[in-house]
């Protein structure tokens, strides 16, 4: 369990999402740092493993409706999960609670900046493709046979080239989603020296986690449109806790290769 520096400590903020600090269990060694690799499967374990947990994602995945706010409030559930199972404290996760809403934006908000920042870079990307895969296509089959073979190899390529451009972004920006959702923190999250030793440290699982959660996501989130559309929203909601479960998986394997710890904010003094 990772003990921020007196200095690094952060004001007490009025809406902890931890529980007072005598319910601590003991520490263990988490199954990633212990077997030195990520469990994948673990994750899906630690959902099904709260006694609540389809009621937990119902109402997750209503309040996952809301536009606009939706974003930060997935991101702020997401890392208090992480953050509960990285202090190892008692019981089972903590469910998603209506009155703790604005805890949940609050802790989100640097996640959903990250999230519009990486809009502004692949909107333009994205139209360039589109627009020029068009363009280019149309201009290809109409100049015979050989267009119609350099069309049916050049889209492939681009379409995998695009989805590895989406991958590597998703790895370079989950160190700062990590020290953002963690540390509830603007100027601790634009750390960049961390974030590169992260990146050098923890490079290949950071990329098996995000092709993992994309893969599964392929999967589970069109399973869940067959639910009467609605079914979406409940697959999106597990898909969060099983990400927090990883993100809290990268962060400790982290730790246990001498990285450094993220500043969290100190729990509430025992009542």
């Amino acid at each position: 369990m990772s003990t921020p520096a007196p200095g690094d400590s952060l004001p007490l903020v009025e809406q902890s999402p931890l529980p007072p600090a005598e319910v601590l269990a003991p520490p263990k060694p988490s199954p990633a740092s212990a077997a030195g690799r990520i469990q994948y499967l673990d994750s899906f374990g630690y959902v099904f493993s709260h006694p609540d947990w389809f009621k937990n994602l119902l109402i997750f995945a209503v309040f996952a409706l809301i536009p606009v706010l939706q974003t930060a409030l997935i991101f702020g559930y997401l890392y208090e999960i992480a953050e509960y199972r990285h202090r190892r404290l008692a019981g089972p996760y903590p469910v998603f609670q209506f009155r703790r809403f604005a805890a949940y934006m609050t802790r989100g908000i640097w996640c959903f900046l990250v999230a519009n920042i990486m809009q502004v870079i692949l909107l333009p990307v994205v139209q360039f493709l589109t627009q020029g895969t068009m363009f280019g296509s149309m201009a290809a089959l109409q100049s015979g046979d050989w267009g119609a073979v350099a069309v049916a190899v050049v889209v492939p390529l681009l379409i995998i080239g695009f989805m590895l451009f989406l991958l590597g972004l998703q790895v370079v920006v989950t160190p700062l989603m990590l020290r953002g959702g963690l540390s509830q923190d603007f100027g601790l999250m634009m750390n960049f020296r961390w974030i590169g030793h992260y990146l050098k440290t923890m490079w290949l699982e950071t990329t098996l986690v995000c092709l993992f959660v994309l893969l599964t996501s392929m999967v589970i989130l069109p399973l869940g449109c067959v639910l009467f559309c609605f079914g979406f929203y409940v697959a999106l909601a597990l898909m969060t806790l099983v990400q927090g479960h990883l993100h809290c998986q990268l962060y400790e394997l982290y730790m246990a290769r001498g990285g450094e710890p993220i500043p969290l904010r100190p729990l509430p003094a025992p009542q």
